[in-house]
């Protein structure tokens, strides 16, 4: 197996490294063109796409790589089909759903019950939000010690702590829009060293053919139920398309629909070429961890590793922001303007320190799993009773029972996804 953290660096080497930086840089220098930047139809596709490919990217490898070895692609393709489906169903309750969920008043039952399952959705998307930023902190916090060659769960979570505190008495002190700024930088960052990434494993996998050693790894994988639930447990490395569905003051109804589906394709492309050619390197994992892709990256090219703790650094914190100001400004849309935002950022912080605290980082990702689930089965119910009730066409029946079918598979999700380190594993 080819490897560039050992011994000399060749005249490949070189090549790959300077492919890698090349391919950085021209993407960032593509979406900071104004054209790029301007474009409302790519603002209204970045939302998801930052959030679908945010930390899933990151930890995607390693916990697929440990959970079902050189099958990882084909549990990719599953549960980006899955999402996708589930998109689907927010797509439709985009189109015909929203405006009687959203009313202020509903004149049949069939409103107050999509109002009333509205509210308890937007409740239980607010919750994730706090589980999610836990999981951004705490992985922001491992990226962080990783330079330093620390291991330390202690160290970590002190980290994800100081940062919760920081955002969570910004907050309250100040309001966080004062922060987003920081966000169309992140992503502009991370989908550029993603891009630097895909290249040097494209020029990786190209050597191995090349040289004759392209082999999928040689893992002692054992799949069963436990496999699978280890697999629902990390529905969240797809998450984030629901982020269209609450852009309603900024983008119309067509405009959301079209950039959300747009948004679930690059990210389906993105990660099952990412995880097609991490493949041949699967084997580098011994067990799950969080930092694992710094593992792979070093054998990619040595640039890598530290453009990767930039980007995720960068992406976490706007991430965690992001989040934090999503779940606030729900818990004030719910309260009816009783709970105020910044009072909700404080409590969020309160909440995060005691879930870092109380839980290892594949526990958290489980946990945040389990609640996006929890909340994807909400809005699949709605699409559900309304296309039922309301919906046209000759396929109405089986449009909803489609998405009363999705709707089971998250709960399934939601109360049976475990933590990829909870036994065995791979």
């Amino acid at each position: 197996m080819l490897d560039v953290s050992a011994g000399g660096l060749g005249l490949a080497d070189w090549v790959a490294n300077a492919c890698v930086v090349l391919a950085t840089v021209g993407i960032f220098a593509f979406f900071s063109r104004p054209a790029v930047r301007g474009s409302e139809a790519w603002r209204a596709t970045v939302t998801p796409l930052a959030s679908i490919i945010g930390s899933g990217f990151l930890i995607v490898a390693p916990l697929l790589g440990f959970t079902v070895g050189r099958y990882a692609v084909f549990a990719m393709i599953g549960i980006i089909a899955l999402a996708y489906a589930v998109g689907g169903a927010l797509r439709y309750d985009i189109a015909r759903v929203e405006d009687i969920a959203e009313g202020s008043r509903a004149d049949d039952a069939l409103g107050r019950t999509l109002q009333w399952m509205g509210r308890i959705a937007k409740l239980a998307l607010a919750a994730a939000y706090v589980v999610a930023v836990a999981f951004y902190l705490e992985l922001l916090g491992a990226f962080v010690m990783r330079p330093f060659g620390l291991e330390d769960g202690a160290i970590q979570k002190a980290i994800a702590t100081a940062l919760v505190v920081f955002i969570g008495g910004f907050g309250l002190w100040r309001g966080l829009r004062v922060l987003e700024g920081l966000e169309i930088h992140a992503v502009e960052t991370k989908l550029s060293i993603i891009g630097g990434l895909l290249v040097g494993l494209v020029a990786y996998n190209g050597r191995l053919l090349a040289s004759g050693s392209w082999a999928p790894p040689e893992m002692d994988t054992h799949l069963g139920l436990h496999t699978v639930r280890e697999l629902l447990g990390a529905f969240l490395i797809v998450q984030g398309f629901e982020t269209s569905r609450y852009l309603r003051g900024a983008y119309s109804p067509e405009r959301r629909i079209r950039t959300m589906r747009f948004a679930q394709w690059i990210a389906a492309a993105i990660y099952v070429a990412f995880v097609a050619l991490a493949t041949p390197l699967m084997d580098v994992f011994e067990e799950v961890s969080e930092t694992g892709i710094i593992d792979l990256s070093s054998r990619v090219a040595l640039t890598l590793p530290a453009l990767l703790i930039v980007g995720a650094v960068m992406s976490q914190f706007s991430a965690a922001v992001a989040d934090t100001i999503g779940s606030g400004g729900l818990v004030e849309e719910i309260s009816g303007g009783r709970v105020a935002r910044r009072v909700t950022y404080a409590g969020v912080a309160v909440l995060v320190i005691l879930l870092v605290w109380s839980a290892n980082i594949f526990e958290v990702i489980a946990y945040a799993s389990r609640a996006f689930a929890f909340y994807y089965a909400i809005e699949c119910s709605m699409a559900a009773l309304h296309a039922g009730a309301r919906g046209e066409g000759r396929w109405r029946l089986a449009r909803a029972g489609l998405y009363v079918a999705l709707a089971v598979a998250m709960a399934i999700t939601a109360v049976f996804g475990i933590p990829a380190d909870s036994g065995s594993g791979g």
